[in-house]
């Protein structure tokens, strides 16, 4: 996949911090979520999710945690999604796409509020180059007003971009900086977006 196409990841949290951003235009970050319990497996699972998040690389060894937590601990509703989709990012990290998309609709089945999970989902139907389904996933997260609402909306532009919907791509990128002014990726995939339509147009 081209690296200037590489969709955000938003990985369960407490707070959802926005992670770093990566200067070269794409972001490196997936949203993991925080454990609220006490749980030291779920918290190890989401350690681990986020740093096949930032990395995009991961080692099946740090899924065992997380089955440890799914299977050995009683956790909360909300904190069994948590950990779900954790280990659906690290899932995704070591491109075991059908048993990341089997959590992450678990996690939506305890959860259906969680949007975050939405884009998650969309990024798999994305890097798989199902443009249209992310675009579905990532317009599901918005509805239903993810935390990251923003990551939503660049991600669903790069998808509407793939699928060379300029002006839908324009839309999505500009809602974007509204929301984040200071975010660079959809400042620089909107100005590439402008430039390469503006060639276009006068070629």
């Amino acid at each position: 996949m081209d690296r200037a196409f590489y969709p955000i990841i938003i990985l369960f949290c407490l707070s959802l911090p926005v992670l770093a951003q990566d200067m070269t235009g794409r972001y490196e970050d997936n949203t993991s979520m925080n454990i609220l319990g006490n749980d030291g497996n779920a918290r190890d699972c989401y350690r681990a999710a986020g740093i096949a998040a930032r990395i995009h690389y991961t080692s099946s060894r740090d899924l065992t945690n997380c089955n440890l937590a799914l299977t050995r601990s009683a956790l909360s509703p909300r904190d069994r999604a948590a950990t779900l989709t954790n280990r659906g990012i690290i899932h995704i990290a070591l491109k075991h796409y059908d048993q990341a998309i089997t959590d992450l609709n678990g996690a939506l089945e305890l959860k259906p509020e969680f949007g975050e999970v939405h884009v998650n989902i969309g990024n798999i139907y994305f890097i798989n180059d199902d443009y249209y389904s992310a675009v579905q996933e990532y317009t599901a997260a918005i509805d239903k007003q993810t935390t990251k609402v923003h990551v939503a909306h660049i991600n669903r532009g790069m998808a509407y971009e793939k699928l060379g919907d300029v002006e839908n791509a324009e839309k999505d990128y500009t809602i974007a900086l509204e929301l984040i002014p200071s975010a660079s990726l959809p400042r620089v995939r909107l100005d590439q977006l402008l430039n390469n339509y503006d060639n276009k147009e006068n070629n």
